[in-house]
């Protein structure tokens, strides 16, 4: 115990001192918490309001929504988006956003056929006609955030991004609480929150020097012969990155898919709410300090001694202040939850509980994903993920079988945590960083993991 707390004092005195540094990395990653931790309690504390006023029905009809678009928001950019730091002149970097917008325009209209097919011809309860013709504006604007995002990081304006988030949150949270109030409680009213989010925040990230930079771009003249070997340059963008993103988002939304084919929408409802009650803190960090970690890490990542270094620092910070963070959020939500939503959302405290504690590999795991892509290695990372993906549509078939809806999202969880678990211990292994640290915490969680659902 005394050797844990000594660790712990360790880690917090290794974190504040780096916030000395004028430009340091944890001084950019305070920038960017500085304006999610605004953001996470807003979530916090509108999430439950905006629950009870909507109900399981709507938020599972709003799940079923952000499930399909997931599958698209990978392919509207080719993610990118995700390489303009990469990017080593600025004929480079303008060809790479001229293909963004080229293919984000191409989807978006491919989207909008799609829906007006639907609304001709579709007959899927779970997803009401009504709905669809949002879903060509919800790619459009959430591919224009990707862009717009992928451009901040480039210029690492981080307090500006921070500062988007925060004014972005309240205006969607506030829109989806007065479309609940004052016109009705359906799915569409979740959904324009999410689109008013998007706007503000990518509008918000377009500093004086973005501007500038846009104006270059557009005037750039550049051949297709240029465009067509940048493209070939980060082939691994699509043929990977995006592949990647894809699996990721569907292993992500198999629960949501399931649910709604076996159960109901009111089930679905009360799992995706569960569910971005957690991811919201650790998409908010996990992207703060991937934010941050991208341009660090891609500065020194020819230097295999720097680059092994900072990849366990990050670990050894993340890691156990993570899941002490995960526990005491389960608690916290296996008390209030209950409280603030009322009968219709019984068992929601003891599936938020749950769903927190198996997250906790995915506080690492999330800004160490990039690293992958930097070191040549998504093709691995792409194959970890189709082989647990196998795992997870397995195990939820068997267990769907059954009719037990607690034992399916419990399945799901535990390969999921394994999931993010063995991803971080290959990374170490190919890049030769002493990984039986990593296995003995996976152990240790995937243990607590079973025991709190058990008690629970």
């Amino acid at each position: 115990m005394k050797h844990l707390y000594l660790l712990i004092v360790d880690h917090c005195k290794e974190i504040f001192s780096g916030l000395k540094g004028p430009n340091s990395f944890v001084r950019n990653v305070a920038y960017n918490l500085s304006g999610n931790t605004v953001v996470l309690g807003i979530g916090f504390l509108l999430t439950p309001i905006v629950a009870r006023i909507y109900g399981p029905a709507a938020y599972g009809q709003f799940a079923v929504f952000t499930a399909i678009a997931s599958l698209i928001q990978p392919i509207s950019t080719f993610q990118l988006p995700a390489g303009y730091v990469s990017a080593k002149s600025n004929e480079q970097f303008s060809a790479l956003v001229k293909i963004s917008f080229a293919t984000l325009f191409f989807v978006t209209l491919i989207v909008f056929l799609g829906a007006i097919l639907h609304i001709k011809f579709g007959s899927v309860s779970q997803f009401p006609k009504k709905l669809a013709l949002f879903l060509p504006l919800y790619i459009f604007f959430s591919g224009i955030f990707s862009i717009s995002r992928g451009w901040n990081i480039k210029l690492e304006e981080f307090s500006r991004s921070a500062l988007s988030k925060v004014i972005a949150s309240i205006t969607g949270k506030l829109t989806t609480l007065g479309y609940g109030w004052f016109i009705g409680q359906s799915a569409i009213g979740m959904i324009t929150g999410n689109i008013i989010i998007y706007i503000i925040e990518s509008v918000g990230y377009a500093s004086n020097k973005m501007w500038r930079d846009i104006k270059l771009v557009f005037h750039t003249q550049i051949s297709f012969k240029s465009i067509r070997r940048t493209f070939h340059d980060f082939i691994e963008y699509p043929k990977y990155v995006t592949t990647n993103a894809l699996i990721n988002n569907f292993s992500t939304q198999i629960p949501i898919y399931f649910i709604a084919a076996w159960y109901s929408t009111e089930k679905v409802g009360l799992f995706s709410l569960s569910l971005s009650l957690i991811i919201i803190p650790i998409n908010l960090f996990g992207n703060s300090i991937g934010a941050v970690f991208l341009p660090k890490i891609s500065s020194i990542i020819e230097d295999e001694n720097l680059r092994n270094k900072a990849i366990f620092s990050l670990y050894k910070k993340l890691f156990y202040p993570g899941v002490i963070g995960l526990v005491l959020f389960a608690i916290i939500l296996r008390i209030i939850l209950p409280l603030l939503l009322g009968d219709s959302w019984e068992g929601i405290g003891h599936l938020s509980a749950v769903v927190a504690v198996s997250f906790a590999f995915s506080v690492v795991a999330l800004p160490l994903s990039n690293t992958y892509r930097l070191i040549k290695y998504e093709n691995i990372n792409l194959i970890i993920t189709i082989l647990f993906l196998f795992f997870k549509i397995s195990g939820m078939l068997i267990v769907s079988y059954i009719g037990d809806f607690r034992l399916t999202i419990f399945i799901y969880l535990l390969i999921n945590l394994i999931h993010h678990g063995v991803k971080i211990i290959v990374l170490f292994k190919k890049l030769k960083i002493t990984f039986n640290y990593v296995i003995r915490d996976l152990l240790i969680i995937v243990i607590f993991y079973i025991t709190i659902y058990i008690i629970l």
